[in-house]
């Protein structure tokens, strides 16, 4: 018996060990991309036009992905939605081979768009995975360890991306070789998954006959699930608002910051974030996830505040903080939400992922408005979205004894 629990415990943590490298190489590609952009969009004489719509085709295929992915989450499992993930991702790193040798505007976009939707699948897959794979009264704790990792391999491709680039002896092919490596990579990785056996719970289908259509509906009658995928939408938008402005907003307080410093701002921007959630779940041993998710929002909404009031170095260390704290707010609200959703909870992730990607949308009208005026008072914006996610956790919290005694 005791062989047959350590069996067990083992196969999980082997399961948890490849979906967790899954959600790293997640935040590695995707942020490896956009530092060789500025490179590819060299090869290929791209126009400023041209660039963002080459940076807004990952995002289209987020847009086109996000809630088919339930479909194959549902009908075919959580581990080979992982695999068809892995292997999508791949096939779109590859197909900048041929856009760069055709030096096809076209083909690039497509790949782009492929790439999008391979992480998309990805995200909504593997997300839920860490949540059920294991205890219940952990999985807060397990899903922002999980996520710890993603902003750590964000900070290596951006340290790797401007060296890459900056080399004189790099070209084109060179780039192209390099994502294509990481295509590789996704590959190895979906081989070693399909060949490790998983728990149960990663490879369980729905019922045949059941429509996927029509599972997208029973989450958004729970008041519970709305009010997480409002806070998800807000968590989102910060984090947007802050990654890609705290370079400038950091110069703008620092002139004498420097395009390098900028950059060491925005690497220090997500360490502070991996940090925070590895810090996040150890304070959880002696805090509730809710209540901390509470008292984290409310002090990155403080953090926020002070980087526009104060001046010098404090603006950093500002910046930073709202970084660490807002750490754990997303993973313990999405980990909270689809907790007890049972099955439901395939086609919920797809949900909530699509209501938090549309800040994605939402930020680019923000892009559309910008003004350098803007600049000096642009941290209010995360500053309110965590109030108002704070005020959600809180909400959360109070109907929790409800959520347990209808559990029980």
């Amino acid at each position: 018996m005791v062989r047959g629990s350590s069996k067990s415990l083992k196969g999980f943590a082997v399961a948890v060990g490849l979906t967790v490298a899954a959600i790293t190489l997640w935040g590695f590609s995707h942020r490896l991309y956009a530092s060789l952009l500025p490179g590819l969009g060299t090869a290929f004489a791209l126009t400023p036009a041209q660039s963002d719509m080459a940076r807004s085709a990952i995002a289209l295929g987020y847009f086109l992905m996000c809630l088919p992915a339930a479909f194959i989450s549902r009908n075919l499992g959580y581990k080979i939605g992982m695999l068809f993930g892995l292997g999508t991702f791949a096939v779109g790193m590859f197909l900048v081979y041929p856009a760069v040798e055709r030096h096809s505007l076209a083909f690039f976009l497509i790949s782009a768009t492929v790439i999008g939707s391979g992480l998309a699948i990805l995200e909504v897959t593997a997300l839920p995975l860490v949540v059920f794979l294991g205890r219940r009264e952990t999985a807060c704790q397990r899903m922002s360890l999980a996520e710890a990792v993603s902003p750590l391999g964000a900070v290596v491709a951006l340290y790797m991306g401007p060296k890459i680039l900056a080399s004189t002896a790099a070209t084109p092919h060179d780039l192209v070789l390099l994502l294509s490596t990481v295509g590789v990579a996704a590959i190895v990785l979906a081989f070693v998954t399909e060949m490790v056996p998983f728990p149960s719970v990663a490879t369980a289908r729905t019922v045949p006959g059941e429509s996927t259509l029509a599972s997208f509906r029973p989450p958004l009658r729970i008041k519970r699930f709305r009010y997480a995928g409002a806070a998800g939408f807000l968590c989102l938008f910060a984090q947007i608002v802050i990654a890609s402005s705290a370079p400038q907003f950091s110069r703008s307080a620092m002139p004498s910051l420097g395009p390098d410093g900028a950059q060491m701002v925005l690497m220090g921007c997500y360490s502070a974030l991996g940090i925070g959630r590895l810090v996040g779940p150890l304070v959880m041993r002696w805090i509730a996830p809710l209540r901390l998710t509470i008292l984290f929002a409310a002090a990155a909404a403080i953090c926020s505040v002070v980087s526009v009031v104060a001046s010098g170095p404090a603006v950093i260390a500002a910046v930073l903080g709202t970084c660490f704290f807002m750490a754990i707010v997303l993973p313990t609200i999405f980990a909270d939400a689809i907790l007890d959703l049972g099955e439901m909870a395939k086609s919920a992730t797809a949900v909530m992922m699509f209501v938090a990607f549309t800040g994605t949308g939402a930020f680019a009208l923000l892009t559309v408005v910008w003004t350098p005026a803007i600049l000096p008072w642009i941290m209010l914006l995360p500053a309110l979205c965590f109030v108002a996610v704070a005020a959600i956790a809180f909400a959360l919290k109070q109907n929790e004894p409800a959520v347990r005694a209808a559990l029980d």
